[in-house]
This record gives C-alpha cells, structure tokens and sequence, in this order.
C-alpha cells in the first residue's frame, strides 16, 4: 500500500486540493471509520490495508431469451439461455436480468450512453413497477417480446414508440384490455462486439 506521501502526491495528480499530510489523515479517519480500510499499527509506513474482500466484484447475471426490437416475433421463454458476468457497481438491483435484442427499432435510442444495437444485450430490472414517459421497458405482448420507448397516452391507453435510424417502424398502442404485460425497466445495455 501507498504512504501517506504518496496517496497526497497522488491525490493533488488527481486534481484534489490536498496540500496538507493533515487532510490526507483526515479523509483516511474517514474511510476507517466507515470500515473501508484498516490500518496496522505495528507498521510505521505502509500500513493501510482495504478491508474485506472482492469476491461480488462480479455477479452472473441470466440471459432470458432475446427480445425484439422491431415487430414482436420471438415467443418470449423465460429460459436460461446464459449468463453474462457484470461489475456489480453497474447494478441497480440483485433481480436484473439479461435479454439479447434482435432487430433495429431502437438503434438510436441511448441508454447511459449506449444504444441499443441489433445483438446486443439489454439489462432489465423487473423490481421497477412505475413507468415514466421516456422509460424503455421490455413488454410482452400476446406471448411475443419486445423493448420501445413507454408513454402513457390517457388513462387507458400507452404507446410503445420505436427511436430507430430505419423509419418503417410503427408505435404500438395498448389498452387494459390487450394481453400484455411490462416485464421490467431497460437499465444498461452490453455491447456485443462479434
């Protein structure tokens, strides 16, 4: 581990106004306190150590299929097709799931900076009950799935827009009485470069 001089040498590289040893004490109070690091007192340098170990640095999150985005077409099967391993600071929720997406009808549409591209797989959070207008949600309809855009049109009625480069795709409208049921909130997507 650093010393103290080299965490503050570190820390003002960083761009951190830390001229002093005394705040770089400080902030370590802190992070001890909180129980992030740990420090030996035997040792007179290099004695901070983080505390706990790494082992959900990563989880194994369940591909359930593919969905489309396009027209629905692919029967939506809950079945354990794979698992894609995901740094776990990527996850709002331990239930999320994963679906590989097949078609274009939301190849312009951004996720935390990512689109959502024909192949790729889309992380869904199921514990997400409340849509908002702008949501991208998973929806299956009449068996079939598929992943648009959510707005509530009126009471009785939602929309689910493609936001597509290719222009031949149509919005979908749903009222309570058609068989559909939104699975869960489109939170990430994973680019699949093959």
């Amino acid at each position: 581990m650093p010393t103290v001089r080299e965490i503050r040498d570190e820390a003002q590289k960083q761009g951190m106004k830390a001229n002093s040893l005394g705040t770089i004490f400080m902030y370590l109070n802190n992070l001890e306190e909180k129980g992030y690091i740990q420090r030996d007192e035997e040792k007179k340098k290099r004695n901070i150590s983080l505390v706990g170990e790494r082992k959900h640095a990563f989880v194994s999150i369940p591909i359930l299929g593919t969905i489309n985005a396009g027209t629905p077409t692919y029967f939506a099967e809950e079945n354990i097709e794979g698992y894609l391993k995901v740094s776990s600071r990527l996850l709002s929720s331990d239930n999320i799931f994963g679906l590989h997406i097949a078609g274009d009808s939301m190849n312009a549409c951004e996720i935390k900076g990512s689109t959502i591209e024909d192949g790729d797989y889309i992380l869904i959070d199921p514990d997400i009950a409340e849509y908002r207008n702008g949501d991208v949600v998973a929806v299956i309809i009449d068996g079939v799935a598929t992943a648009k855009v959510f707005k509530r049109i009126n009471s009785n009625q939602i929309g689910l827009f493609p936001r597509s480069k290719n222009k031949e795709h149509t919005p979908i409208y749903l009222t309570p009485e058609d068989d559909f049921i939104v699975k869960g909130k489109v939170v990430g997507v994973l680019k699949n470069f093959r």
